[in-house]
């Protein structure tokens, strides 16, 4: 099974004088008339074609830049090129635009999607194509065609832009500071690293998301750098985080948290000016914060609680979890689906799934005989290859279990681990014996959200709240604390791709590893557009393991179950 998007490249587009004169023509006719204009054209520096959209409601309108000069031939450096077309569609042509188009925003981090691709399919010369939806211009109710005209010549000069002979200063920035943070991100494993700040750093945002320009720049001791050699790209310092237990203590308000999420947002590019482009963490990491009410589907949670009442610890459910089971089957769930990096705050985290006081073991007595709490199964997972980064402001027990504890101060980082030891001894039993890691099978029929269509409606309007059209009742998936930040264009992105996840299973009942396979040689082949083949919604790929967290989340339905 496989999904071949639609085809944006047009065979034989037409003049366009043509275009030009048929505007003209029908300028004052009635709304029905701009089929006229329908099909492709050839403007001076590219292609424009315009298709109705599925679901009838305008039109689809495709700018094409063939055989542009800023493609470069290293199909990595795509999705930089698409990020950057992307930014200059929005700046040079949508603002102020002389008629109702909108396509995709660029999101914080560079990402595949449908709004913005190289077409590189053999036999063709490479395409730059940028995706808009588009209103025909009325005056009244008649065909308005010298508005649309007016909007063909500034698509024409973006066009020219996209077409230039090489890339300007922005681009070149762009694709070097995408192709650093991919090297630091391979480079991590060979250096026993699990994530990589770079000095200079701004780690603070804003309410809107970019960097806060009273931040502090990351400035990394000696004793805690790192210095990591990328050859050509260059010898980049700055504070290493090795794998094992890293704890991360300091007052309120001086950079715990900010730096947690830093870690996080390194799972994916940032554009030069950010703050973070020199920020990476591994690809599978992932952020556990305790859901109070979200639902547990069949999950082995042996590892944490031996037994619970009113259900089955070996394959619980709830349609209500407590703060301390949602992250329970958080964790394991991520580590089920290849995670090898946990992000826990203290702030956002159920306190007594992190770690219960001495006193309080006493007083409840048989109560907690059968729990085992997270800092109990550290050393565990620091033997599996797992890391752990918890940002800690209270708890000592994660100090005394962790390999290296580290102070932020003013947002500015410094050792702390020996000043640690001479308060803690050192934590290194592992109560319960071994500690086997969870195995999720994906267990639900290959059509469970698609159905008999080959696309998904997917209203996310509220994108941490998406909600599926479905024929028999819509489908809303809860992913307000799944640990990433959404935008609607991932939202949809990550729905679709859990739908082909369970068609690419094909009813087989697959392991997660298995299916992270399948889905990554799947996507390799279709890219973004293989998500929404028919081009109905603006998407963006998402990475595995949001997928994952969709199909852990879904209500109603079984998907994943322990093995």
């Amino acid at each position: 099974m496989s999904a071949t998007p639609c085809d944006p490249v047009p065979a034989a587009p037409g003049r366009r004088r043509d275009l030009l004169a048929t505007l003209r023509r029908i300028d004052g006719w009635g709304p029905g008339a701009w089929r006229e204009a329908l099909g492709a054209w050839r403007l001076r520096a590219g292609v424009i074609a315009c298709e109705p959209r599925p679901d009838g409601d305008g039109v689809a309108c495709w700018l094409l830049a063939e055989s542009a000069g800023l493609i470069g031939r290293d199909p990595a450096d795509d999705e930089a090129t698409a990020d950057w077309a992307l930014g200059r569609c929005w700046r040079d042509l949508l603002t102020d635009c002389p008629v109702d188009a909108d396509t995709m925003p660029r999101g914080p981090a560079v990402r595949a999607g449908n709004a913005a691709f190289i077409d590189r399919r053999p036999g063709r010369p490479a395409t730059l194509c940028l995706r808009l939806d588009l209103r025909w211009p009325l005056a009244g109710m008649c065909c308005d065609g010298r508005r649309l005209a007016r909007f063909l010549r500034r698509a024409d000069a973006l066009l020219a832009t996209l077409a230039a002979p090489r890339p300007g200063v922005e681009l070149r920035a762009l694709r070097q500071a995408v192709r650093v943070q991919r090297a630091l991100r391979t480079a991590l494993a060979g250096r026993g690293l699990v994530a990589f700040l770079g000095d200079g750093a701004r780690l603070a945002r804003t309410a809107d998301g970019v960097a806060d320009p009273l931040c502090r720049r990351l400035r990394c001791p000696r004793a805690l750098a790192t210095t990591i050699d990328l050859g050509p790209l260059g010898r980049i310092r700055g504070l290493g985080l090795r794998t094992g237990v890293t704890a991360l203590v300091g007052a309120p308000y001086h950079g715990k948290s900010t730096l947690l999420q830093a870690i996080a947002a390194g799972r994916d590019d940032h554009r030069p000016g950010d703050g973070r482009e020199l920020v990476v963490c591994a690809d599978s990491a992932l952020t556990v914060h305790a859901e109070d009410g979200r639902s547990i589907k069949a999950m082995d949670l042996r590892p944490f609680f031996r037994r619970l009442p009113g259900g089955h610890a070996a394959a619980f459910s709830t349609g209500r979890a407590s703060g301390a089971t949602s992250m329970a089957a958080s964790t394991l769930q991520g580590i089920a689906a290849g995670c090898r990096l946990l992000l826990i705050d203290e702030d956002a985290a159920a306190g007594n799934f992190v770690a219960v006081d001495p006193a309080m073991r006493r007083l409840l007595g048989a109560g907690l005989a059968d729990t085992t709490c997270l800092v109990d199964v550290l050393p565990a997972l620091s033997a599996h290859g797992i890391a752990v980064v918890l940002a800690v402001g209270a708890n000592a027990q994660v100090l005394a279990a962790a390999d290296r504890v580290i102070r932020l101060d003013r947002f500015q980082p410094s050792p702390a681990t020996a000043a640690v030891r001479r308060l803690l001894p050192r934590r290194r039993s592992v109560p319960g014996g071994a500690w086997p890691l969870p195995i999720r099978q994906l267990a639900d029929l290959p059509d469970c959200l698609l159905g008999p269509r080959h696309f998904l409606d997917v209203d996310a309007d509220e994108p941490e709240r998406p909600r599926v059209r479905a024929d028999r009742g819509d489908v809303i998936v809860d992913l307000r604390r799944s640990g990433w930040p959404l935008d609607a264009a991932l939202a949809r992105g990550a729905l679709c791709a859990a739908a082909w996840c369970c068609r690419l299973a094909g009813g087989e009942r697959p392991t997660l590893d298995d299916l992270a396979r399948r889905y990554a040689a799947w996507h390799a082949m279709t890219g973004a557009r293989g998500l929404d083949p028919f081009d109905r919604q603006f998407v963006t790929l998402p990475p595995w393991q949001l997928v994952v967290s969709v199909l852990e989340r879904l209500p109603g339905r079984p998907c994943l179950v322990s093995d």
